[in-house]
């Protein structure tokens, strides 16, 4: 894939690329963006052709664009959280590894991903070295949450911000990478326009089966009565939470556009939207409220039926009452 490829960015990267190549931007970059927005693959995309000896980049056939594509170029260092956080250990190891001489071209190549989860002290430790770099060391940090940065270490980064696409230019990438284009269109849909997550989705077997489960609870929430019923089909799902609030926060925004007259995401549930009586914006902060109990070590059939509970309550009133219930 080359960059001028990339959808909604081609433009817009090439002459980064072409700035940092020269040396006219900070040795930095900070790729913003939500889950599947495409900056990880930017990010490799950049890193690639800042390695690759060919004229066009990257051409992926000459033998360091080889090497980086089987993750064994020498001065290419990857970092990601193997556990909750990247700890100080880590960076400092890193930093080591930038005191050397590169073993091919002229710089060390430095990706950081999901940049939020390193520790402060990790954060500090990294500091002095986005400062003042050892050699022509190049660093790229992908976040979905750039708040888990220090203001400092953003400071010493240029930010490049991704956005998801259009549900139809997201289908369009589908459907270049072999998908049939009725269920491209479904996936972009579901996805949002995010091309990373509708791959997620066609890959992963059991996700529409979930889904259709999670929707049709909540189009089984009626009156308090129903809470328990509602809630009961999904209780069970241990592991499974976080998918749940997403396919919920989804359906959230899609019910919001319907309620204020706009199209939805998924135009194929348009008519299943209409009928649902649920306040979209509720949902969503139900959501939100839900995450944070989960956070907090309330178990998932309490922040399940506290979110039920709330929608009822809602939907009698007339507004949104979210409350803490353990």
């Amino acid at each position: 894939m080359k960059l001028s490829e990339f959808v909604g960015y081609g433009d817009k990267m090439e002459q980064l690329m072409r700035s940092v190549q020269a040396g006219r931007i900070v040795h930095a970059l900070l790729f913003v963006g939500p889950h599947g927005s495409g900056k990880r693959t930017m990010a490799r995309l950049f890193a690639q052709a800042m390695v690759c000896s060919a004229a066009q980049k990257p051409c992926g056939v000459c033998p360091a664009c080889k090497r980086f594509l089987n993750g064994t170029h020498p001065d290419v260092k990857v970092l990601r959280p193997e556990k909750k956080t990247l700890g100080v250990e880590e960076i400092r190891d890193l930093i080591d590894a930038l005191a050397l001489r590169p073993y091919e071209g002229g710089r060390h190549i430095v990706m950081i991903e999901q940049a939020e989860k390193m520790s402060p002290s990790a954060q500090n430790a990294l500091l002095k070295t986005l400062e003042s770099p050892s050699g022509d060391a190049m660093f790229f940090l992908i976040t979905d949450a750039p708040g888990g940065l220090l203001s400092t270490i953003v400071s010493r980064c240029q930010t490049v911000r991704f956005g998801d696409l259009s549900v139809e230019d997201c289908a369009g990438v589908l459907v270049s990478r072999g998908i049939e284009p009725g269920r491209a269109a479904q996936l972009a849909g579901m996805a949002q326009g995010s091309v990373g997550r509708a791959l997620e989705i066609d890959a992963d077997g059991d996700y529409l089966a979930l889904r259709e489960r999670v929707i049709a609870s909540l189009e089984a929430l009626k009156d308090a009565a129903s809470v328990a019923g509602a809630a009961a089909g999904l209780e069970e799902d241990k592991g499974l939470e976080g998918s749940m609030l997403d396919i919920m926060e989804l359906w959230a925004r899609d019910l919001m556009a319907v309620q204020s007259g706009a199209k939805p995401y998924q135009s194929a549930d348009a008519e299943r939207l209409a009928r649902c009586k649920i306040d979209g914006k509720a949902l969503l902060k139900g959501v939100l409220l839900a995450r944070m109990q989960l956070g907090s070590n309330v178990s998932w059939p309490n922040a399940l039926e506290n979110m039920y509970f709330n929608l009822i309550d809602t939907g009698k009133t007339g507004r949104t009452k979210l409350s803490w219930q353990r």
